[in-house]
């Protein structure tokens, strides 16, 4: 000390503090503080022991200077710091004071604060840090809230609480997630009847942001008011926000009672800590984890498609009913007489439309719709016996098919607005070519059921039929008709099963060139093929007379 005193100077180490916190949530924050080294002009040394001097410097302040391996700190009045000067080295031990002092060179890292002037500024500094660092992870009561009333274990939820107030008024809008309902119920075995109804994300504007008004028997985190992008306006929307307890079932239906729109920030689901920034972010614009607990509209569509789910789970099973009853109404009866009641109800049901498409007086929607519906049954009823399955007409596709035979076989119009069967058979002819297939099959009922006709119109049905002669000589396809249609056609006009078995594509296809060439070309025989076939079924080949002339 002698030698510090003769110097007149000291070198002061850095000083250095760790203060501690623990936040609401349980989690330990630290921060560290510092004083920087500094070197000091030593004015006097009073010894207080052969270990223990206290430096007095210029300014005034004095540090108490211990001497020691391992020392305990007594401090005497208005002494304000202390250094500890460490000798690790055993053979120090043996030495007198008087030695140590002679042989001692004060060096900066031997030297470590005991107590220092700045103590209480540093430790009143960490803990301001510490504060801030707490409020900005959301573990620590901003300033203006106190939570001296409440349980602990509220504290940090009401610390949410309350930033949430603050953010959402401040930022005045908050993002909505979609509503989307789904009702299902089964109605028959395999059979299940489904409805949906989405309303999508919206952003919210709010305005006269509350905190835990009491509205009937529930108190809402936050009450405002709210417009969405729509223009719908809410004089009241709330929001709940839980953080380890989640909303109960009875809290939910109180919150439905209310009446209100309420949605819930369930901040369990977004994954720990927060900062302060983040939680705003999060507030306005996330939508993951937020719910409706009830909103007006999604209520009133949810019960919207139990209404409708139920009407049609009660009309499929109706509708199951009746078929189960028609099927067996059909098979106790015989095809060909369902075929002929289909063929009349059709009958009739063309002509109705005809009338109504017309502007006939008396001629009214309601009766071709009954007129339709009638048609449709006899035709599930033919379903039942096997016919409109996948390989043959549909139920539409027959409407457009027998209009046309029966306008020839009646030699008017019959779901066309045409006088005569020629005019009938003359529309059938124009035709595109990827529907020419069946005409063949019109040409020979035409004859068989011999519609009138002029000079003109002979001539007109004689290049018709050599128009498709000189298209089988040179092997096209466009008049090769398929036979999947004629198990059908044959039940409702028996007199023609020759005239269809001849007109088919299998048939007509003995025109062609080659007859050495034995293919089976998109259905239709030809070649070799077709001479068996034909050597099998003498009979219909005088039926393709008509189309040589």
């Amino acid at each position: 000390m002698k030698e510090v005193q003769a110097d007149g100077w000291l070198q002061l180490p850095q000083l250095r503090r760790k203060v501690t916190a623990i936040g609401l949530s349980g989690h330990t924050y630290e921060t560290w503080v510092s004083a920087a080294p500094q070197k000091v002009r030593v004015a006097d040394i009073d010894f207080q022991d052969h270990t223990r001097a206290v430096l007095t410097l210029d300014d005034g302040r004095r540090i108490q200077v211990l001497l020691t391996g391992s020392a305990t700190v007594s401090s005497t009045d208005g002494i304000l710091a202390c250094l500890t000067l460490h000798i690790d080295d055993p053979q120090a031990s043996a030495f007198s004071p008087e030695e140590l002092r002679k042989r001692l060179t004060l060096m900066p890292e031997w030297l470590c604060w005991q107590s220092h002037w700045e103590d209480r500024a540093l430790e009143a500094q960490a803990r301001g840090l510490l504060e801030a660092q707490m409020v900005d992870a959301v573990d620590a009561p901003p300033p203006g809230l106190d939570l001296s009333a409440l349980p602990a274990e509220l504290h940090r939820e009401t610390v949410l609480h309350f930033l949430a107030k603050e953010i959402l008024g401040g930022a005045g809008k908050i993002r909505a997630p979609a509503i989307r309902h789904e009702i299902s119920k089964r109605a028959g075995p395999g059979v299940d009847v489904t409805r949906t109804w989405c309303k999508p994300e919206t952003t919210y504007t709010l305005t006269n942001v509350k905190l835990e008004c009491r509205l009937g028997h529930v108190v809402p985190d936050i009450v405002c008011e709210a417009r969405d992008e729509d223009g719908n306006v809410f004089s009241r929307l709330c929001i709940e926000i839980t953080v380890t307890n989640p909303i109960d079932e009875e809290r939910k239906a109180r919150l439905r009672e209310e009446g209100s729109p309420t949605l819930e920030l369930d901040l369990s689901r977004t994954g720990g800590r927060l900062t302060k920034a983040e939680f705003r972010d999060m507030l306005v614009r996330e939508v993951s984890f937020k719910n409706w607990i009830w909103h007006p509209e999604g209520w009133a569509a949810l019960e919207e498609l139990q209404r409708q789910v139920d009407e049609e789970v009660q009309r499929t099973l109706v509708k199951s009913e009746t078929a189960r009853k028609l099927r067996a109404e059909a098979l106790a009866m015989d095809a060909s007489e369902i075929g002929r009641q289909y063929l009349a109800a059709m009958t009739s049901y063309l002509e109705q439309l005809d009338l109504l498409d017309a502007g006939e007086p008396g001629a009214l929607r309601e009766t071709v719709e009954a007129a339709r519906v009638e048609t449709m049954r006899l035709a599930n009823m033919l379903g039942f016996h096997g016919f409109f399955d996948k390989t043959g007409l549909t139920k539409g596709q027959a409407v457009r098919v027998l209009s046309r035979l029966l306008s020839l076989k009646h030699d008017r119009g019959i779901g066309f607005r045409y006088e005569t069967g020629f005019e009938v058979l003359n529309s059938i002819w124009q035709l595109q070519d990827r529907n020419r297939q069946d005409i063949p099959m019109y040409m020979a009922a035409a004859r068989h059921w011999k519609i009138r006709l002029n000079e003109k119109q002979v001539e007109s049905v004689r290049t018709w039929r050599s128009t498709i002669v000189t298209s089988l000589k040179a092997g096209e396809i466009t008049y090769l008709r398929w036979s999947g249609n004629d198990r059908l056609l044959a039940l409702l006009f028996p007199d023609l099963a020759e005239v269809l078995a001849a007109t088919t594509g299998m048939a007509l296809s003995r025109f062609a060139p080659d007859a050495a060439r034995s293919v089976n070309r998109d259905g239709f025989y030809t070649g070799a093929m077709l001479d068996r076939w034909l050597q099998d079924n003498p009979d219909f080949a005088p039926a393709w007379e008509h189309l040589r002339r």
